[in-house]
C-alpha cells in the first residue's frame, strides 16, 4: 500500500478506530504488528488473521525493519515504544493522518460531528452496501449487520468516522464531509466551544461536499455563512426534511421530502428523534454522492444499531438496555427515546462518568440530562487513561441531579453494589439503562444474565409505572 510501506507496527492496536484500521492496512497487503494493555474482540481477531499483538508496551517491540509506527490518541509521547521508533529513525505517524491517507485512494464520506457520527457512519454503509456499491467502511463500533468496524471493498467509496478528540481531524480532507452537530466535548484538546466549532469549520471548508444538520444551531449558523451545504433535519429551512415522525419502541417512522416534495416513508429500526437525525444524514450523504434516494430509504431497512449504541440486553418484563452515551446532550436524547418509544415505563439509569476531566468541566450540565428518569444510580469515574483530579468525582454528579430534578439520585461508587441494588428493585415492566464510554455495561450485562436465569422476584409492592 503505497504511503506505508510492508511492515507497520500500531501502538493500542486494541481501539476501535485503530483495529479497523489495521484490519484495513492487512486487507492491502501489509505486514501489521501491534500492541496494547488490553485484549478485546478486536485483538483476537487481529490475531486470527495473523497480526503480532504484544500484550504490554515494550522498546523491543519496535523492530528496525519496521517501516512505520502508527500510534493511537491514547498514546503518550513518552511511550516507550514511540521512543524506540525516535531512536531507530522510523517515522510515527497518528491515527488520524493514516486514516486520511487511507481514505485518500478512494472517493470518501468522512462522518464527523460531537453526537452520532458512529450511528451515521453505520448508516451509510448500510445504505451503500445495500445498493450494492460494496462500500469501504471504518466504524468507531463493532456493528453486527455489517460484519464488524471495519471493511475493505471494492467499490469506489470509503465510508469513515472522523474522530475530533485530539483536532487532527481537520487534515482530512474526504470528498463528502457530514457534520451531524457541535457540542460541549474534549475541552483538554479545545480551550472552548468556539475552538470546537472553528475545528469543525475548517474540516466541512476542506471536502468538497457537505451534509449539514442543521437542527443543530451551530451547524445552521455554518450552512448559512457559506455555499454548497446540503442541509438536513427536522428543521422547515432543511432541504433533506423528515415529518409527521412516529415511535413505538425500538422502531420509528418518518416522512421523507426533498425540497417540500414527499420522496418515500421511512421505517427505521432504530428508536429516538436523534436516530431520525442521524439518518438524515446518512440519507443526505446518499443524496449528494448520487444514490437513489427512494432505494437508500428502504436500505436503511437492513439497518442495525452498533453495539452499544442502544443495545438489547434482554426483555424479560423488565426491558435491559446499554448505551454509549456519555455526554450531557446524549443522555437526554436517550431517555427520550425511551419515554416517546415506551411511554408509562419506569425508567432506571446506570451513569458512569467518562473521565476526570469530562467530569470536572460538565459534571453540573449532567443535572437536567437525567430529568426523564426515576431513578438515576451514579458509579464511579471511568479514568481511562487520566489520572485522578483532586476534588472531582461522580458524587458531585449524583448531588446535581438530586438538587435540580425530582429524580431519585443516588451515589453507589462500586459496580458489584449497584448490581445488587438493581437485582433488589426491579419492577415489573421496569426500562434499565446504563450509559458511559467505560465499561459499565459489565452491570447491565451482569443483570441481564439475572434475569435470563429467572433466579429473582420482582420487588414486593411495585409501585405503578411512571405516568409522565
Amino acid at each position: 500500500m503505497s504511503g506505508f510501506g510492508r511492515r507497520v507496527h500500531m501502538v493500542g492496536i486494541g481501539g476501535e478506530g485503530m483495529s479497523g484500521l489495521a484490519s484495513i492496512l492487512l486487507k492491502r497487503g501489509v505486514c501489521v504488528s501491534g500492541s496494547d494493555l488490553k485484549t478485546n474482540r478486536h485483538t483476537d481477531t487481529l490475531r486470527q488473521a495473523g497480526v503480532t499483538i504484544h500484550s504490554a508496551h515494550a522498546a523491543s517491540n519496535v523492530q528496525p525493519e519496521h517501516d512505520r509506527v502508527i500510534i493511537s490518541s491514547a498514546i503518550r509521547s513518552d511511550n516507550e515504544e514511540v521512543l524506540a521508533a525516535e531512536q531507530l529513525g522510523i517515522p510515527i505517524v497518528r491515527r488520524l493522518h493514516a486514516l486520511s491517507s487511507v481514505i485518500g485512494e478512494r472517493r470518501s464520506i468522512g462522518i464527523a460531528g460531537t453526537h452520532g457520527k458512529t450511528t451515521v457512519t453505520a448508516m451509510t454503509a448500510t445504505i451503500l452496501r445495500e445498493l450494492a456499491e460494496d462500500p469501504s467502511f471504518l466504524i468507531g463500533a463493532h456493528c453486527e449487520s455489517l460484519g464488524g468496524n471495519a471493511y475493505d471493498g471494492c467499490g469506489d467509496w470509503f465510508v469513515a468516522e472522523i474522530d475530533e478528540s485530539d483536532g487532527l481531524f481537520t487534515s482530512v480532507r474526504p470528498t463528502v464531509a457530514v457534520l451531524t452537530n457541535i457540542g460541549k466535548d474534549h475541552l483538554q484538546t479545545y480551550r472552548t466551544v468556539d475552538d470546537i466549532d472553528a475545528a469543525f469549520r475548517t474540516y466541512v471548508k476542506g471536502a468538497r461536499h457537505a451534509v449539514l444538520g442543521i437542527d443543530d444551531p451551530r451547524v445552521r449558523a455554518i450552512a448559512e455563512s457559506s455555499c454548497g451545504g446540503f442541509t438536513v433535519g427536522c428543521h422547515p429551512r432543511a432541504r433533506l426534511r423528515a415529518s409527521h415522525v412516529r415511535y413505538a419502541g425500538f422502531r420509528t417512522s418518518f416522512t421523507l421530502k426533498l425540497d417540500g416534495r414527499t420522496v418515500a416513508r421511512v421505517t427505521l429500526p432504530a428508536p429516538g428523534q436523534h436516530n431520525v437525525r442521524n439518518a438524515l444524514c446518512a440519507l443526505g450523504a446518499a443524496a449528494v454522492t448520487g444514490m437513489d434516494l427512494r432505494a437508500a430509504c428502504r436500505a436503511l431497512g437492513s439497518f442495525g444499531l452498533p453495539h452499544r449504541r442502544f443495545e438489547l440486553l434482554e426483555e424479560n418484563g423488565v426491558t435491559v438496555v446499554d448505551d454509549y452515551a456519555h455526554l450531557p446532550e446524549e443522555v437526554a436524547a436517550s431517555l427520550r427515546a425511551i419515554r416517546t418509544g415506551w411511554p408509562g415505563r419506569r425508567i432506571v439509569v446506570v451513569f458512569q462518568p467518562h473521565r476526570y476531566t469530562r467530569t470536572q468541566t460538565l459534571g453540573q450540565e449532567f443535572a437536567a440530562s437525567f430529568d426523564l428518569a426515576d431513578i438515576a444510580v451514579v458509579t464511579d469515574i471511568y479514568p481511562a487513561s487520566e489520572a485522578p483530579i483532586e476534588g472531582v468525582s461522580a458524587s458531585t454528579v449524583a448531588d446535581a441531579v438530586a438538587r435540580v430534578s425530582h429524580v431519585d439520585a443516588r451515589w453507589v461508587p462500586e459496580k458489584p453494589d449497584v448490581v445488587e441494588f438493581l437485582k433488589t428493585s426491579i419492577r415489573p415492566g421496569d426500562f434499565i439503562i446504563s450509559f458511559g464510554a467505560g465499561d459499565v455495561w459489565k452491570i447491565t450485562q451482569e443483570l441481564s444474565e439475572f434475569l435470563i436465569a429467572g433466579e429473582f422476584r420482582f420487588a414486593e409492592s411495585p409501585q405503578p409505572v411512571c405516568s409522565r
